[in-house]
């Protein structure tokens, strides 16, 4: 639901019949940015921060295959609303958003109406038409000439063809730029260095050279339209451009038993973009500003830009993590049952449910090549565990299966579908996650979209979508080496602004850029670049309604520290707070969930020092931080991490050193006790080992009284008393094997704090 206060609203009608040449301008509510509108023979926009412009007069409208032109009209009347509103979210990582904006809205003789928003955040247009009747749009205008020559952050599109075999083997040449939507960024120093015919998936990020200013330029709201692709268009220019509309596809003959298994590639194109109704909302394009790169950690404009949720119940909507089988391949280590992506059954998901039980995983994804003899039993089995079932499928079977796949799985007690190989984002393919989440919803069920087009803010209308691919994620390390700490540092600025990610992080199989290599397999399981604690703070950093655990059970359970903290740690979030962060180089971030608080934080290939400052925390009160980070030695041997525990208040401020590729993940538990750091000099209770001389360190603002070390048994390994009143111990643990333990502290205030250590 919306709390709106609408702050002032005026409406000024025109009395003469035509207005000519005139300028109109809409002024976020903090006074700083500002987009003018130039209306005199066709309409053109700029751009401004304070007195800074951002980008100058440039076109926008909607070419009609009839000769006309929307945006090339005379003003008929101008409305100006500004708003001022509390949006509750559903799924999403702040509980609330205060949506507050100042709107223009020029309607033209011509029948139609420009609708501009001026955020805070960032700025949008677009057009509303009442044409009647079907109309045909060949192109639209969608300028951004920008002031000054911007370093272009490209997700760009393939521009080769490939051969592609129907289902009877007839073979056609596909491009293969209008299928994929998990795109690198390629950096690019002005947008002339960008090849001719190159271009990319939105959104596109353009950084000012000699400022802080960062420009990305996406789409909101698009439905019944085709997506929002970027190229060149000269100097300092940016325009869309957008995939024609289909005219032929391949198997388009239903009459085929395997009709419903095809991607339906286009095979040939009309020369228009769209063919639709002549009196309707287009989407949004939006203009998203930041001066500080962390803040588009936390812009969620093109979720306010989206139409508010359809349904009236979604009490059945849940959140979470999900263990999978997919990217390890299925392979369990020490199971005296066949395991590994070749031998997938009811016996070895049993397995995964059970697991998932046992941890608190709300989920368990059943990947491709699960099988419909097993999945009503396993259904049955993972209820009375209290584990919910997701399963992958094709895009095609969704939409075109005779048995109606969504209500056939739903009465097997499915939960959800991954729903995958949408690869098409025409007008027609951007239909298809509208269709697919509404009969979802009907079957009260969820959905996570893979090989999806860039979502565009439908989570907000159809919370039962939780994530969205369009982003290169962890599976591609079957295949390439481009899944980098730069990259994994780079993609949160830029493709988080448009929603949800289904990166899939987890790995435990962490390694140097040196001793990567791409591994696809049977039964054999890949790698991944970056340490296991730059691994961990993904589940701050990614924005992933469903957070998944992509390595095996039997993995995690070798890490009991790592295990209780990835049961622990949410997927959804009350509140958002970036602390500090570089575009392409680190990120820390923050997040709340009820009482509780955790940080990630995470370099590119540069090894740094970072500040934690915990001032988000409440005041008065002492949290107990559990903190992965990199050991000494996490930067040749990346498996490597130090968890220890501290207590710690809005007071404390914290210097962890994250190696090249590193990171750090804090979970912050409230104890609900007032803080013990208020007194000046005092320090936090601190429990860590040095990996490279096998030392145990304890610091403490109270003396240390004695020291408990039993293994996961529970067997008492070493027991140390301390007479010496001291605030600082050191304790050699070279002769212990290698493993967990669990290190018990007793200070003089009979203070006690309990941590697992790894040897």
């Amino acid at each position: 639901m919306n709390r709106k206060s609408i702050l002032s609203v005026a409406v000024f009608c025109l009395c003469a019949f035509n207005v000519h040449a005139e300028d109109y301008e809409a002024i976020s509510p903090d006074g700083k940015l500002k987009i003018k509108l130039q209306v005199d023979k066709g309409t053109k926009y700029e751009v401004w921060s304070g007195d800074k412009q951002l980008i100058s007069p440039s076109s926008i409208g909607l070419n009609l295959a009839d000769g006309r032109i929307v945006g090339n009209g005379t003003v008929k009347s101008v409305q100006r609303n500004s708003v001022d509103q509390t949006i509750d979210v559903l799924i999403g990582k702040n509980k609330t958003l205060r949506e507050a904006y100042n709107e223009l809205i020029l309607t033209f003789n011509e029948d139609y109406d420009l609708v501009v928003r001026a955020y805070d955040e960032g700025l949008a247009y677009r057009f509303v038409t009442r044409l009647g009747g079907e109309i045909i749009i060949n192109t639209e205008d969608a300028v951004f000439n920008f002031t000054s020559t911007p370093k272009v952050y490209f997700p760009e599109c393939d521009s080769n063809y490939a051969t592609e075999k129907d289902q009877s083997g007839k073979t056609y040449q596909i491009h293969q730029g209008y299928r994929n939507f998990e795109r690198l960024y390629k950096q690019y120093d002005a947008p002339t260095e960008i090849p001719g015919g190159r271009f990319s998936v939105s959104p596109v990020l353009y950084s000012y050279p000699g400022t802080s200013y960062k420009v990305v330029v996406t789409e909101a709201n698009t439905y019944d339209y085709p997506g929002l692709y970027m190229e060149s268009n000269g100097d300092n220019s940016m325009r869309g451009k957008w995939a024609q509309y289909p005219k032929e596809v391949m198997d388009s003959d239903p009459s085929n038993s395997n009709y419903w298994y095809s991607n339906h590639l286009v095979i040939s194109r009309e020369n228009y973009i769209a063919k639709t109704e002549g009196s309707r909302t287009f989407p949004w394009r939006v203009m998203i500003v930041s001066e500080d790169d962390k803040s588009l950690l936390n812009n969620e404009l093109v979720y306010m830009l989206a139409d508010p949720c359809r349904l009236s119940d979604t009490s059945w909507i849940q959140p979470g993590k999900s263990a999978w089988e997919w990217w390890h391949k299925a392979v369990l280590e020490g199971v005296d049952f066949p395991n590994g992506n070749t031998n997938l059954s009811f016996q070895l998901y049993k397995y995964y449910v059970d697991w998932a039980s046992e941890h608190g995983i709300e989920y368990m994804t059943l990947d491709a090549g699960w099988s419909e003899t097993y999945i009503k039993t396993l259904c049955l089995y993972a209820k009375q565990k209290n584990v919910k079932i997701l399963v992958w499928t094709w895009a095609s079977c969704v939409r075109e299966n005779p048995e109606d796949w969504i209500k056939k799985m739903k009465n097997y007690g499915v939960a959800g579908a991954k729903i995958d190989f949408f690869e098409r984002n025409d007008q027609i393919a951007m239909r298809w996650g509208w269709d697919f989440a509404q009969r979802l919803a009907e079957n009260q069920m969820v959905a996570l979209f893979h090989g999806c087009p860039v979502p565009t803010g439908i989570n907000r209308t159809y919370p039962n979508i939780l994530n969205f691919e369009a982003v290169r994620g962890a599976e591609c390390n079957f295949w390439e080496s481009t899944l980098t700490p730069e990259h994994h540092t780079l993609f949160p600025f830029i493709r988080s602004l448009a929603g949800a990610e289904d990166y899939t992080p987890g790995s435990m199989r962490n390694v140097t850029k040196e001793a990567f290599k791409p591994i696809d397999k049977d039964n054999t399981p890949p790698m991944s670049m970056g340490t296991r604690a730059h691994e961990l703070s993904m589940y701050m950093i990614y924005d992933q309604w469903v957070g998944y655990l992509c390595d095996s059970p039997t993995e995690y359970n070798k890490f009991p520290d790592i295990l209780s903290f990835l049961s622990d740690v949410p997927s959804v979030w009350d509140r958002t707070v970036p602390l500090d962060a570089k575009l392409g180089e680190y990120i820390v971030i923050a997040k709340q969930k009820g009482k509780d608080w955790y940080v990630g934080g995470m370099t590119n290939w540069s090894p740094r020092a970072t500040e934690v400052d915990f001032s988000f925390l409440d005041p008065g009160t002492t949290y107990q931080a559990t903190i992965f980070k990199d050991a000494s030695n996490s930067g040749e041997q990346p498996k490597e991490y130090v968890c220890e525990t501290q207590n710690v208040t809005n007071t404390t401020k914290l210097t962890i050193d994250m190696a090249k590729g590193g990171g750090f993940a804090i979970r912050l538990k409230n104890t609900g006790s007032s803080g013990i750091t208020e007194a000046t000099g005092q320090k936090p209770l601190l429990v860590y080992v040095d990996k490279a001389s096998d030392t145990l360190h304890i610091e403490s603002d109270k003396v240390i009284e004695s020291v408990r070390i039993n293994d996961i048994s529970g067997q008492l390994m070493l027991t140390k008393n301390f007479g010496n009143a001291s605030f600082s111990e050191q304790i050699d643990l070279a002769n212990m094997n290698k493993g967990f333990y669990v290190v018990s502290v007793k200070t003089e205030t009979t203070q006690k704090s309990t941590t697992f250590i790894h040897l």
